[in-house]
């Protein structure tokens, strides 16, 4: 993994709070950055702009020394593949924009709706209109039928729940979400930048020219930038990345995907500073 320190003021463009499947709320988030001196930051949380919208009222409300831009990561599809497009930078108002949010929001809940109704025809203790009425704690992280199913007895912990949707073959790719170029340039007319999420943790591909050879497809829809730097990326990876951005001018972002307890990485934990996203600033748009 690259680490590059330039100054010691990090950058995290991607962390998730409870308003999706991350355990830390939006000032818990505030205070772990500034733990970690990271000073600019995106709450982007899955298919929703509460967790960016409570960011961006706290540090209008206290100055906290800390840069907070609007996020959101959205469900996107490109050759029947489920990518995820990052939006920053965005008016949290737009009204086209925040339709399309919601709609995804629906969208990704239609998938476990419909594992739900699958399982139970095989366990007895599951039935869909008992999962229509539970309730979790959202501080746990994770999603509603996760937490259904270890409630259920069905599974160990949360993640265990992610095997049932291969299982059952309902995968997030078979939701319908709006293809990527449409998602770009609705992004785009709220005044925003959309991003490639993790490229290399969804592109897969047998070889790094391979790897490339795709990524500019994707770029012909519309992306501004690439998450470049992130903890599942290897350098091979990062490089070829960056390479990509320089060539075609795009902006170079990076991102812990921090969901808190839920999950293994940590907010700042990249150590990216600003210096080192050479093809743009964001935070000075």
């Amino acid at each position: 993994m690259i680490i590059t320190i330039v100054k010691n003021k990090y950058i995290d463009m991607h962390i998730h709070s409870y308003y999706s499947d991350g355990t830390m709320s939006p000032e818990e988030i505030i205070e772990t950055a500034l733990s970690k001196n990271v000073k600019y930051i995106a709450i982007t949380d899955h298919n929703s702009i509460a967790g960016s919208l409570e960011l961006l009222k706290l540090s209008e409300r206290m100055d906290y020394g800390i840069k907070c831009l609007s996020g959101v990561e959205l469900d996107v599809i490109f050759n029947n593949i489920n990518y995820h497009i990052l939006g920053y930078g965005f008016d949290t108002i737009n009204e086209n924009l925040n339709r399309i949010i919601t709609k995804n929001r629906e969208l990704l809940e239609s998938v476990n709706l419909r594992l739900i109704t699958k399982i139970e025809k095989e366990y007895p203790q599951v039935t869909i209109s008992d999962y229509e009425l539970f309730n979790y704690d959202k501080r746990k992280g994770g999603w509603k039928a996760l937490h259904y199913l270890l409630e259920k007895g069905l599974v160990e912990d949360l993640t265990d729940g992610l095997r049932f949707y291969s299982k059952y073959n309902y995968l997030y790719s078979s939701a319908n979400f709006p293809f990527m170029k449409e998602i770009c340039t609705l992004i785009h007319d709220a005044g925003g930048k959309a991003i490639l999420a993790h490229p290399g943790k969804t592109v897969k591909k047998n070889s790094v020219l391979e790897f490339k050879e795709e990524i500019k497809k994707i770029i012909n829809n519309g992306i501004d930038g690439i998450e470049c730097y992130y903890p599942q990326h290897n350098d091979e990876i990062t490089k070829t990345c960056v390479e990509l951005c320089h060539e075609h001018d795009l902006l170079i972002t990076s991102g812990s995907d921090c969901h808190g307890s839920f999950g293994e990485s940590n907010l700042g934990e990249m150590h990216v500073t600003q210096e080192l996203l050479k093809t743009g600033n964001l935070f000075d748009t």
